[in-house]
């Protein structure tokens, strides 16, 4: 019970002060990618199975980690449209943060020694 009502020390920043960042958002975001597939089917005499052939589709699928384990998830077109934009909105986000993660190791407590 005592660790519970302990305060918790902030971690002190040698007197300078912090700066706060505001990331604006583009919500909602998607990681993954989405490609486009053609295929065979099962029927014997389809004429996917022609030469030349003459594929079913496109069919539009979404693969990313859900829950830690990759997953590939067949869209419809419109629905590929709009998981493109989310991606595109999770890609910007994650250039943001590399670029915001190089300007702060530019200024990481080591860099400051005075050996």
């Amino acid at each position: 019970m005592k660790a519970q009502n302990a305060k918790r020390a902030r971690p002190q920043n040698s007197g300078r002060r912090v700066k706060t960042l505001r990331l604006p958002l583009d919500w909602p975001f998607l990681p993954g990618c989405i490609s486009t597939v053609y295929s065979r089917c099962g029927k014997r005499r389809c004429a996917c199975k022609a030469k030349p052939a003459n594929l079913h589709g496109p069919y539009y699928r979404w693969t990313g980690l859900v829950k830690g384990k990759p997953t590939t998830i067949t869209l419809g077109a419109a629905e590929a449209r709009e998981c493109q934009r989310r991606i595109q909105r999770f890609r910007r986000l994650q250039e943001r943060l590399r670029d915001w993660t190089a300007r702060a190791m530019e200024h990481a407590p080591w860099k400051e020694r005075q050996d």
